[in-house]
Parts: structure tokens; sequence; C-alpha cells
């Protein structure tokens, strides 16, 4: 019933007597620079355009519908390129906008576009006329609605239904199904527009496919792949609200009501900063959000760390390597679980060391430098931490720290001053240590823990969450 009252509603409006998709060469009617719309149903007549900045929304022109409910807008040829909304009379949803108005989104190329809708429901109603980039972003929004729906309503299913019962592996199969449908769905969406702006914001909407929502590992998978190589590095994105509504729904995840939520903040807050990277324009919206948004929770512990970690810069890059396209190493790219490149060296105590000969049951690389003032306090927990799983667990852990030196002397003497008896290497080759290029690094401290097989675990940023990482595991 509703979707017979939606086609008759869209069949009254495009029957209405303006120029807009009137004969074969309607491309010709309109000039460049320009947005042309007919709302019908509408209201009032004053029309409102936001351009978007994350979380910001800023009102940039306003404009008065005709009686028939189409209007125009101007876009300054020096119009940054994104997503533009359009808000028009009341509406019921709160919003940040003026007065909560119905809204829609559009996307701007420096192309014209030419639509149609109605106020009801402006997105399930929108016909695009001219502008294939706009044609193509809402016919993404229905399909994924569709998609989100069916994962909503198998997701509550499946957290509701015994896990013992038979029909609960249909529903679990179904899920993932569904799942996979949608990934294939934006993985060949993202193929055929690569380069645009709607390739940008359809690879944003991507997220691993999992198991059951009930199922723990489902869980910590979701945690762990939530973000995916490559979704922040167009900074076309800062110019949309995707930012912002992905980050919340990340840090959803592990919100909680235990006392170690902030402990949990700050380890779903290091995940994004590692992808945030990948863009230094991002990198610096993420920070400033993300500070912004905890300063006025009141989490001390969550606000010290942003500001030490990341807005003081408590990292120590390659020289000319602001914010490079890949994370603090090359780890981004493996998945728990995968091998990491093995290496071989003379130690500075004259033992041969291969990585992969290393018996013991977790072992850490450390990426550190003796001129990287970040480097020492967390060389001295890690170094605490080393001692007491070696005192009380025999083979348990195993540390091989990697010098990125140039001076042997001055490296040395800080081994010697910190008592550091671990696994010490150095090329003295800087930032041109063969191991460092295996592994693609480009700032310091970096640690990089791995099981007795050397498959990767884990690039935790804090000797916290190293600990925490280690204790789960003890026999």
């Amino acid at each position: 019933m509703v979707s017979l009252v939606l086609f008759f509603m869209i069949l009254v409006f495009s029957c209405a007597g303006n120029d807009i998709a009137n004969g074969e060469n309607y491309h010709d009617n309109y000039e460049e620079n320009r947005i042309y719309g007919k709302v019908a149903g509408l209201p009032g007549r004053t029309i409102l355009l936001y351009e978007l900045y994350g979380d910001q929304v800023n009102l940039i022109d306003s404009a008065m519908a005709e009686p028939d409910g189409s209007f125009e807008f101007v876009i300054s040829p020096g119009r940054e390129h994104g997503l533009y909304r359009i808000a028009m009379g009341k509406s019921s949803s709160e919003g940040q906008y003026d007065r909560h108005r119905q809204r829609f989104d559009l996307i701007w190329n420096g192309s014209t576009v030419v639509f149609r809708t109605h106020y009801v429901q402006p997105v399930d109603s929108m016909e695009i006329i001219l502008s294939e980039e706009n044609r193509l972003y809402y016919q993404f929004l229905r399909v994924m609605d569709d998609y989100d729906r069916k994962v909503s309503t198998l997701s509550s299913a499946l957290v509701n239904y015994p896990a013992d019962d038979s029909f609960y592996r249909r529903l679990e199969r179904q899920y993932r199904r569904v799942q996979n449908r949608r990934v294939n769905y934006i993985d060949n969406l993202v193929k055929r527009n690569h380069g645009t702006i709607l390739g940008s914001i359809v690879r944003f909407h991507k997220i691993p496919v999992i198991g059951s929502p009930a199922d723990q590992d489902s869980s910590d998978r979701l945690k762990k792949e939530f973000f995916c190589q490559g979704q922040f590095a167009d900074p076309v994105l800062l110019r949309t609200d995707l930012i912002p509504r992905k980050i919340m729904r990340y840090l959803a995840l592990y919100a909680g009501d235990n006392d170690d939520e902030q402990e949990e903040m700050i380890d779903a807050i290091d995940v994004i900063m590692q992808h945030a990277i990948e863009n230094e324009a991002v990198y610096y919206y993420v920070l400033e959000y993300l500070i912004n948004g905890f300063d006025s929770l009141d989490m001390e512990l969550v606000s010290e760390h942003l500001t030490g970690r990341y807005l003081l810069g408590n990292i120590c890059f390659e020289e000319g390597v602001l914010l490079d396209h890949l994370s603090l190493a090359s780890v981004e790219d493996l998945k728990e679980g995968d091998p990491v490149p093995g290496f071989s060296f003379e130690a500075l105590d004259g033992r041969m060391v291969d990585l992969y000969d290393i018996r013991a049951e977790y072992t850490v690389v450390f990426f550190w430098g003796s001129w990287c003032p970040y480097c020492e306090d967390v060389m001295d927990d890690l170094y605490e931490l080393y001692l007491d799983y070696t005192n009380s667990q025999e083979g348990f852990l195993e540390v091989v720290a990697i010098g990125i030196e140039d001076d042997r002397q001055m490296w040395i003497d800080h081994l010697n001053r910190g008592g550091y008896d671990w696994i010490n290497y150095s090329s003295l080759q800087r930032w041109e240590c063969p191991v460092v290029t295996d592994y693609r690094l480009v700032g310091t401290p970096t640690m990089i823990l791995l099981d007795s097989d050397k498959r990767f675990i884990d690039e935790p940023t804090r000797i916290r969450a190293l600990n925490r990482l280690l204790s789960r595991r003890l026999r």
C-alpha cells in the first residue's frame, strides 16, 4: 500500500508543469554550476543549502521555490566538491539544522545537477534527471537500506533464537550470505567508479563479514577489521558527514559499563588513528573531533592519551614523513594469524639470531631510537614487563629491539644506561635498515606482537594494551 501511494505521488509531481526533463534535449535547458530542483508537496517556499564538513553543517545559500516547487542554486566555481545538503520545511526528526528541517544530500562534483522529489519522502522518491553520479548515489542508498534492514532483522533473530536449534544454523548462513552480497555490491560499485566522490563514499560504507553477532569471536573481528585499508585516504570525505558517523558507530562497539571502559576506548582510538593517518587533513580532523568529543564526556584517561600520543606527537616519524599512506608499520596489511617478514642478524652480544628460530610463546619486535624522546619511557615500561614475564613464566616472552640508529656508541650507551639485556640489533643505517624497510616502518616507538610461529597478533600502542594481550594468554 505504501509503495502504491509513493508511486502515485511521484507520478503526480513528475507530470506537474515545469520544464525539468522536458524533451530529449533537456540538457541544453540548464546552465553550468547550477543545482536545479523541484520538490512536490512543499509546505513552504524557503529552500536552504548547506555545505558539510564532518560534523559541521554550514548554511551557504537560500532560495525561494516557485509555486510548483521548483528552484535553483548557483554554485561558485571555487566551491569544494563533496556532499551538499538541501533542507526545506520542518521535519519531525531532530537534527542540528535550522528548526530540524526536512533534508537530503546531493553530490556536487562541479557538474550541473537536476532532480525532482517529494517533500514527504525526499530520499525514497528522489529522481535524478541530470547527474550520473547522483543517480548512482541514490541507487546505492536504496540498495544499502535494503541490505541494512535484512542484516538488522537477521542479527536480531540470531541474538534471540536458541543457538542449539537446527534453524539457528540456517539463520547464520543467511546472515553471512546477505553480508557477503553487500560486500560484493560495494566492491563492484567502487571498482566501476574509481576516482569519483561516489567511489570514496561507497568504499567508506564497507565493513567486514562476521558470524553470529552473539559470538565473541565475531565481535572481536568486527572491532579489528571495521575499517579497511584506504578508507580514510580521500580528503573529499571531509566534505561529507561520513567520518564522524562511522567513528561513532565504531566507538559504540566498545561502550559499556565496566571499569575498563576508558581503556577500551583508548584501544578503539588507536585503531581509528592508525587508519586516519592515511591522509594528513583527515588525520587532524579526526584528532580534533575525538579530543573535543572525549573532553565533553569528561573521560580524562582518554583525553590524556589523545593529547599525549597524537596532539603533542608522542611518535617520532622518519624525516620527511609526517603522515604517510601507511600506518605506523606495514602490519596494517596483516591480519591476525598472518606470518610476518622474517629476518636474521648478528645481535649486539655476538649471537646469530633468526626471528623464526626464537623459541618463545610470544615475541615482541620493538622498533626504537636513542634520539626519539618518546621511546625511553616505553622502553623502561616494556623492560619491566619483560622482566616480570621472564621471571615468572620462562620461555613465555622474548623481545627483539631494533635500534633505528646511525651512531654505534650512542646506541650502546643508551642500552647500557637502561640495562636492556634482551635481543638488541641495529644495522646503523637508520631508516634504511633492512628490517625497517621490510616492515615499512615510518615511526617510533612501534611494537609488534607475534605468537610462537611468528604470526601476527596485534600492534599494541601502549604497554597496558600489550600486557592485557599477554595476560589473557597466560597458561
